[in-house]
């Protein structure tokens, strides 16, 4: 039961001398078998409450559940396992699963009388939840437990607790693990000679900052929370995006910005949901654009978004919706970009480059980031698709596409506005390209 990494050991031996329990590093380093176990062993001994949780979690699938309860049953260990917890027999101890937002909402009720958390995938904690969890693990002999992959430099759970002296702190990789598979050192070799980048960041923990291949940077994306800009009368125009999940682990996700003068704009809310029901997604759309007052929306159609822009428009007889498209552009229109995607993600690069877009929704930035291009076969910019970013393990950016979409709506937002806004030429971004297939005249 307890046969984990070597490298794990402490966390049994030196339990009693720590807190906090931070096991972070690439894939294949047993992180979450090993918490598990540990965590299973410490539930047969002692009568305990223990919650299991992340993020977010909108289904118990989502959760380490499976994990446990095939731990459970290969090991034969005593535990009751029911629909969305595991009860020991013997001991009581109760382990339940939950996500720590849902819908914006925090979820913590009830903490007080935790005795341990583990807290999976901890590399999507936001500086938020951690402020409010961690005040409310109130036993003085309580132990929580991160494990992570790690995002960025700066993921607030690293950040907050790696070098804590009440912190035991463990990096640990696949060529740590003995029982790592062959198969997975396969994937891994794989993977180095396809891009060492990605074999440091996905196999050996090394966080992101901005690889040569990236969009954006973090810091650039941080330092636009300086350049929020107070709303100027006769402006308030508000865009929204939103994106429809399509494969298993996709989520919707909305996005809305607002205009706050000639120029500037700012990210004021952000939302996802993992309903994919098309029924749920176009109430949910219709009631956000709703209550934030949204003046114009825009639709990822391509896929099952077709029907909700349908149903929107035809049904509902709402024309204040429109589909978006990401056609691959003929070289004769577009000598940079090679389609719509990439186009308004170098129209949302220059918002970001000149300081006219404010973004500081954690969520979002962390998204941003992992937005990579190459180049097609006539040497212009590409962005990686969804389908591959999801082969190389890296979460579909769904609210980081519903921003570029609002952000594609903002040509005509400025065409009505008597061309207040007339972009300045560069190497970079030639206005005959970028803004004139971004719609900007």
């Amino acid at each position: 039961m307890l046969d984990i990494p070597e490298k794990l050991i402490p966390f049994l031996v030196n339990i009693n001398d720590y807190r906090y329990f931070l096991a972070e590093g690439g894939r294949g380093g047993s992180k979450s078998q090993s918490v598990g176990r540990l965590i299973l062993y410490i539930a047969e001994k002692l009568p305990l409450r223990i919650v299991c949780g992340r993020e977010t979690q909108n289904t118990i699938n989502e959760s380490v559940y499976s994990l446990m309860a095939d731990l459970v049953r290969q090991h034969n260990l005593d535990f009751e396992i029911q629909a969305s917890k595991l009860i020991h027999r013997q001991s009581g101890t109760e382990i339940t699963f939950r996500g720590f937002r849902q819908q914006g909402a925090f979820n913590i009720q009830g903490m007080e009388g935790i005795d341990i958390v583990w807290i999976d995938e901890s590399q999507a904690l936001t500086k938020q939840t951690i402020d409010v969890l961690i005040p409310t693990i109130r036993k003085d002999n309580a132990k929580i437990f991160f494990t992570m992959n790690r995002h960025v430099e700066n993921d607030p759970a690293f950040e907050m607790f790696a070098r804590r002296k009440d912190c035991l702190h463990v990096h640990i990789n696949y060529t740590d693990n003995k029982y790592c598979t062959q198969a997975l050192k396969n994937e891994a070799q794989e993977c180095k000679e396809r891009s060492i980048d990605d074999y440091e960041h996905i196999w050996l923990g090394k966080p992101l900052s901005k690889s040569e291949d990236a969009v954006f940077s973090l810091e650039e994306l941080i330092a636009t929370g300086n350049d929020r800009y107070q709303l100027r009368p006769n402006y308030g125009m508000r865009l929204a995006g939103f994106d429809v999940a399509r494969y298993g682990d996709d989520k919707c996700a909305v996005v809305i910005i607002q205009q706050m003068g000639a120029l500037h704009w700012e990210v004021i809310h952000v939302e996802e949901w993992g309903q994919k029901d098309t029924n749920y997604s176009t109430g949910r759309f219709l009631s956000i654009f709703s209550d934030h007052k949204v003046d114009r929306g825009i639709i990822d159609e391509d896929g099952i978004g077709g029907p909700v822009l349908d149903t929107l428009n035809k049904g509902r007889g709402i024309n204040a919706f429109t589909g978006f498209r990401n056609p691959t552009l003929a070289y004769k229109d577009n000598k940079d970009y090679a389609n719509m995607r990439t186009v308004n993600t170098y129209r949302l690069k220059e918002l970001v480059s000149r300081g006219h877009i404010a973004i500081t929704d954690e969520g979002l930035i962390r998204e941003l980031i992992t937005l990579r291009y190459t180049f097609d076969h006539q040497q212009r910019k590409i962005l990686i698709s969804k389908e591959q970013m999801r082969k190389d393990k890296v979460k579909s950016p769904n609210m980081a596409d519903a921003l570029i979409m609002a952000v594609s709506l903002i040509g005509d937002v400025k065409q009505e506005q008597e061309r207040q806004y007339i972009p300045r030429q560069t190497t970079q971004f030639k206005e005959e390209s970028l803004f004139g297939i971004a719609g900007i005249r």
